[in-house]
């Protein structure tokens, strides 16, 4: 996969090893060599193509070798911001992606058969929750934010608003994360 996205001569420009937008970096394992994975900066991609009207689409896809035709993807929408903003905005990002690049433009990449998924995480990276980012993971966060607060009715609107992606028959939810994580990494 690494090396059919490599040769597409559509995405050669917009290939990266450095996962960083915004101000925020995602660290990759110390391990992974630079031949085992490969970013796709979407969003510019989108730009590149002077439309009339440019898709919105997350910042990243990081794919990764896993060995034996085994991959794991990482899809990344990477903020530096002060306040979450709106997870309207967001899902139109991940739709595009999900849906328009992986399963129409790059069809033959995505969906070719060949290459099986150990795991496909969608990720929303953001510096808008300040305690999280002290924490340094969000979960850990959102255990403490339960706590204080028995019922947040945004919280409840932004679980009811975050439907599944489906890709190749399976179902993908966004989760979010604080910088550095999530680490890339292969998955055996």
């Amino acid at each position: 996969m690494i090396q059919m996205i490599e040769e597409e001569t559509k995405l050669k420009k917009y290939l990266q090893r450095n996962i960083e937008d915004a101000g925020v970096s995602i660290n990759t394992d110390s391990k992974l060599l630079p031949s085992e994975y490969i970013g796709i900066k979407v969003d510019d991609y989108y730009r590149g193509q002077h439309r009339k009207v440019t898709p919105k689409a997350v910042d990243f896809i990081v794919s990764v070798d896993c060995s034996c035709g085994w991959y794991v993807l990482y899809i990344l929408e990477l903020k530096g911001i002060s306040s979450p903003g709106s997870s309207k905005a967001i899902r139109e990002k991940f739709d595009t992606v999900v849906n328009q690049f992986m399963q129409k433009d790059f069809s033959d990449i995505f969906l070719n058969d060949r290459f099986k998924y150990r795991k496909i995480f969608l990720y929303l990276v953001t510096t808008a929750y300040k305690r999280a980012v002290e924490l340094g993971n969000y979960d850990k966060y959102m255990e403490i934010r339960a706590r204080l607060k028995n019922r947040d009715s945004l919280l409840t609107d932004d679980a009811l608003a975050n439907k599944p992606y489906k890709f190749r028959g399976k179902y993908y939810y966004i989760q979010k994360e604080v910088p550095p994580n999530p680490l890339i990494r292969k998955i055996t």
